[in-house]
């Protein structure tokens, strides 16, 4: 037997125009007995209506009301919408609004301690121990090798006249070929993984499995020895490193934990689609599955008819929301658009002249969760406000 329909509000902050934006669903047409209030504090919204009532934390503190105005939305008297947009309650001089993208990295290197282990975080088995890691460095962002040639007056040429300068630069980190690889007591920490030498992992490290279809010689997925989830990926080209998601590990540093609870797959998936934005100017991303060189072009012809790749487009990069049906209000993210895509429509997109999508790459069980994340996020604003064309609205926590 199905729940029956509830009172939905969603707020969201904008601060940019000092007010808060608040829409409300009732299940059945407004009535001349509903109400609506804010608390004296001035962060409580509560409708009453046909006998139930709803109540919401709003985003920020705004002028008190004990009767809003029933402003219905739509046409004719059976309206089920309202709407507000209350003002915020402090002055302009009196507090700073977070107005900006400005995003931290979830575990930047500063968060770590040196000598803090890590372990699979579904079942806590040891990945590296205590004190194998001596420091934690951050990795530069994707394309440092790339902006190498503006960071310097003069690119070091060599002067050898043996037709090798290109790869005699790309030995000296210059040129998009260059790569950082792992070593022994260091963690280098990247936006989204940690990126280990093979030599610091315990006996009850990840193995290794390639599986047919999913993965290819390029890449191999390691997995938790005791309760097999997904953990990280090596890269067969440089067998002495692997990469750990951070979504899928716990760091359990020494005396004193990581303020803040760890990174989950929805702050590191948002993390990756800002910094793909600052990087390339592109808000469109396309999520694919971590795959070797050249597999886009290997997929058989019903795998790149099935409908399962994720077309993101970042719509608001910072908001603050509140909702009834959200598990925590408020809270930070990114408001998006997105939809599904076959395997052809993401290699056309991606491979157009005047392309404005950009790739990134993620296990597909990963891919399947985010998806499942934007669809129960659609359910926390009002049904008229989830859809954009052939786009559908979602919310990814930051």
């Amino acid at each position: 037997m199905s729940a029956s329909p509830r009172i939905l509000i969603y707020a969201e902050l904008l601060s940019n125009i000092r007010q808060i934006s608040i829409g409300c669903t009732l299940p059945t047409p407004v009535a001349e007995a509903t109400r609506a209030s804010i608390a004296t504090d001035g962060r409580t919204l509560t409708v009453a209506h046909d006998g139930s009532s709803a109540t919401i934390r709003l985003p920020e503190n705004v002028t008190p009301a004990s009767q809003l105005p029933i402003r219905e939305v739509g046409e004719g008297a059976s309206s089920t919408r309202l709407s507000w947009r209350p003002p915020l309650a402090a002055p302009a001089t009196a507090r700073r609004l977070s107005t900006s993208a400005e995003d931290t990295v979830p575990w930047s290197a500063v968060d770590i301690r040196p000598g803090s282990a890590v372990a699979c975080r579904p079942c806590q088995t040891s990945i590296v121990d205590a004190d194998t890691l001596k420091v934690w460095k951050d990795l530069p962002s994707e394309n440092w090798a790339e902006m190498m040639e503006f960071w310097h007056c003069h690119k070091p040429h060599d002067h050898q006249k043996d037709g090798h300068d290109e790869e005699n630069l790309t030995n000296r980190g210059y040129g998009a070929s260059s790569r950082i690889t792992a070593q022994s007591g260091i963690g280098f920490v990247d936006l989204t993984s940690f990126l280990l030498a093979e030599s610091d992992m315990v006996i009850s490290a990840p193995e290794e499995t390639n599986e047919p279809g999913n993965e290819t010689k390029a890449t191999t997925t390691l997995h938790c020895t005791s309760c097999r989830a997904n953990v990280g990926v090596r890269n067969n080209e440089d067998a002495s490193s692997v990469s750990l998601f951070k979504w899928q590990v716990s760091v359990q540093q020494p005396k004193q934990a990581i303020q803040g609870p760890p990174p989950g797959l929805a702050q590191c998936v948002s993390a990756m689609l800002l910094a793909t934005m600052a990087r390339s100017g592109c808000s469109k991303s396309i999520l694919l599955p971590i795959k070797g060189l050249g597999s886009r072009n290997t997929q058989s012809p019903a795998a790149s008819d099935k409908r399962d790749l994720l077309n993101i487009w970042v719509f608001n990069a910072n908001i603050t929301y509140s909702s009834t049906e959200a598990p925590a209000s408020p809270a930070s993210a990114i408001k998006v658009f997105y939809r599904s895509v076959t395997q052809k429509e993401a290699d056309k997109l991606l491979d157009s002249m005047t392309s404005d999508v950009q790739d990134i790459s993620l296990p597909s069980e990963a891919i399947a969760k985010i998806g499942e994340l934007l669809v129960r996020s659609n359910s926390y604003v009002p049904e008229s406000d989830r859809r954009f064309k052939e786009w559908t609205v979602g919310l990814l926590a930051k």
